[in-house]
């Protein structure tokens, strides 16, 4: 079972919905308890898609997605940061630097998501930390990279 199959049978009360017929630009939406899932993903970016149209269902209220108002760019926002912050966890970062996986490439593979998605996760840490944070006994340093350091006591 792939991270998408396995994200699918963590919310058995939703509908998802592979959809042949969304247009190309769109990639998720939420309609109450049905998800639809654009079929003109990779495996990897409808994993992507459906932690954010989770975050949705979770914290935003009401039709955004023309994020007309400010209102609804922030939910959009929140949404994203959400799902981000679900599928490429900083316990995981820790794991991947600790053990190896420093490239982009490696990273991806490890979340199971697309090097975009990744790089996108970082600067959302960025904005909700900044450059450099301490996270669970760790430094994170964000400035170029990602460099990671257990705090000494």
């Amino acid at each position: 079972m792939n991270n998408f199959e396995a994200l699918v049978a963590s919310r058995p009360q939703l509908n998802i919905v592979i959809s042949k017929t969304m247009p190309k630009s769109l990639g998720g939406l939420t309609f109450i308890r049905d998800i639809y899932i654009n079929q003109n993903r990779t495996t990897r970016e409808k994993y992507e898609i459906l932690q954010e149209e989770f975050a949705h269902y979770d914290y935003t209220v009401g039709d955004i997605a023309s994020c007309s108002s400010e209102a609804d760019k922030k939910q959009e926002n929140l949404a994203r940061s959400k799902a981000m912050e679900r599928t490429v966890t900083l316990k995981g970062l820790i794991h991947c630097f600790f053990n190896g996986m420093w490239s982009l490439e490696d990273v991806a593979d490890y979340f199971g998501v697309t090097e975009n998605y990744v790089q996108k996760a970082i600067r959302n840490y960025r904005a909700k930390y900044g450059l450099v944070f301490r996270y669970d006994g760790y430094y994170f340093d964000l400035r170029k990279t990602i460099n990671i350091s257990k705090v000494k006591e």
